[in-house]
């Protein structure tokens, strides 16, 4: 049950929508079997590789994002944070003598992902494609499997789950009905809630987010769905009825499978009828956000993806993530984190293939990884099975709850802000989590 729904339906649905709207080597070039370039390169003491995107001095990479989207995400971010963690590794003399480069930062604009990775592909040369944070489709990863490329990203997509060489931060997604999680049913039983309300917009991912919500609650009952709605229109400012609704069903506890416009409209509504109860947020991790609207969701659980900023202590390596980005004046956001990670993810593989490296030893490297996890920055990741398995058994999340306008970790202990299961628990109450770094 590898429980990533919650999070990454409610990001596919509202996009779905808005879519509906050193240097004395030699080089050598040559023509590769998928009709790119490759270089053969020796840098300094290491020997040469003939690799594309690889030179005498650099390895190079490019990435696409929906860095132009309706809905103000910053998802664009996750460039910044793919350099940052560059330019922590080039300090250190860069890998096996050369210089990781970011080299472009495609924007899809939602509709037009396998064009900017065509163009990468044709036009960048380049050994790997990070960070990929797209949000409506990743149309382009059929491409970036059929040339077996190297590619990390933002796991929220389906196509991520299948080929060895896309490695999303999530592992493989499980979305819909067929996969119910503990994660909400946990947070509603810490919270002591027992009525919930869940909306949703009228597109078919929206439609399986609530659906899994449901099978959750099915299979963990310590609360019951009383009201839900899948029939929101995308960008929908008129929320009264279904608030109306929900007061009169007891609704104690509310969780959407909608963007931060959507769910600020219906925080709104339901301060104007008086409906004070706290929502789940499986998307919501944004400082700014929540700095401007947070008088909306106090005492509101917001779900996050990564280790957030908010850990204490901070272990190595979320601190060398704060340092480096603040060292080149970048935002702190959740894509950017995820971009560290990715960064993280393509080092890992690199250093496990050795200086003979080349792009299939850099993908069964990481692939030899059963518990990789940035550090502690992710949730671990055996990547062994994670490609394809999809109800491998481990539910993790980092709970976070908004207190005047800032993120406070839940239910962890100090320095390990994820709360883990193995296995499937029988129940919520029965259950054992864990906390993890």
């Amino acid at each position: 049950m590898r429980a990533r729904w919650l999070a990454a339906s409610t990001v596919l649905l509202l996009l779905a929508a808005a879519c509906a709207n050193s240097s004395s080597g030699k080089t050598k070039t040559t023509t590769t079997s998928s009709g790119g370039t490759a270089t053969t390169a020796a840098a300094g003491t290491f020997p040469p590789v003939n690799e594309p995107g690889v030179t005498a001095t650099e390895i190079r990479v490019s990435g696409v994002a929906s860095t132009t989207n309706p809905i103000g995400g910053q998802y664009g971010t996750a460039f910044d944070g793919v350099q940052a963690y560059f330019n922590m590794i080039n300090s250190q003399g860069g890998i096996y003598g050369r210089k990781l480069v970011l080299v472009g930062r495609h924007d899809d604009q939602l509709s037009n992902n396998k064009r900017e990775v065509q163009a990468i592909i044709d036009q960048d040369n380049v050994f790997a494609v990070l960070p990929v944070a797209t949000i409506f489709s990743f149309s382009g990863a059929s491409l970036l499997a059929q040339n077996n490329i190297p590619t990390y990203g933002w796991g929220i997509n389906d196509e991520w789950t299948g080929p060895p060489n896309l490695f999303g931060h999530l592992g493989a997604l499980c979305n819909g009905a067929n996969c119910p999680s503990i994660l909400l049913p946990y947070v509603a039983w810490k919270l002591h809630k027992q009525r919930i309300g869940v909306l949703a917009y009228n597109v078919a991912n929206s439609a399986a987010c609530v659906d899994g919500i449901k099978t959750s609650f099915d299979k963990y009952p310590v609360a019951k769905v009383v009201y839900s709605t899948k029939a929101l229109s995308f960008g929908v400012t008129d929320m009264s009825a279904d608030v109306k609704k929900m007061s009169e069903a007891n609704v104690d506890f509310v969780t959407t499978c909608m963007d931060n416009n959507g769910v600020l409209t219906l925080a709104r509504e339901m301060r104007q009828q008086g409906l004070n109860v706290p929502q789940y947020l499986p998307n919501a991790y944004d400082h700014d956000f929540m700095a401007k609207n947070g008088g909306f969701f106090e005492g509101s659980i917001v779900l996050v993806q990564e280790s957030p900023l908010e850990t204490t202590p901070k272990f190595p390596a979320l601190q060398n993530y704060v340092t480096w980005m603040d060292k080149a004046g970048y935002t702190k956001t959740e894509n950017a984190s995820i971009g560290w990670t990715n960064a993280d993810m393509f080092v890992t593989g690199l250093r496990a293939a050795g200086p003979n490296f080349t792009r299939q030893k850099v993908i069964d490297g990481l692939n030899r990884e059963t518990s990789y996890d940035a550090g502690g920055m992710l949730a671990p990741i055996d990547w062994t099975k994670q490609h394809t398995d999809l109800h491998y058994p481990r539910s993790c999340g980092v709970f976070t709850m908004v207190k005047a306008g800032k993120f406070v970790v839940q239910w962890a202990a100090p320095g390990k802000p994820f709360v883990c299961w193995d296995g499937t628990p029988a129940t919520v109450e029965g259950s054992k989590p864990y906390a993890r770094q």
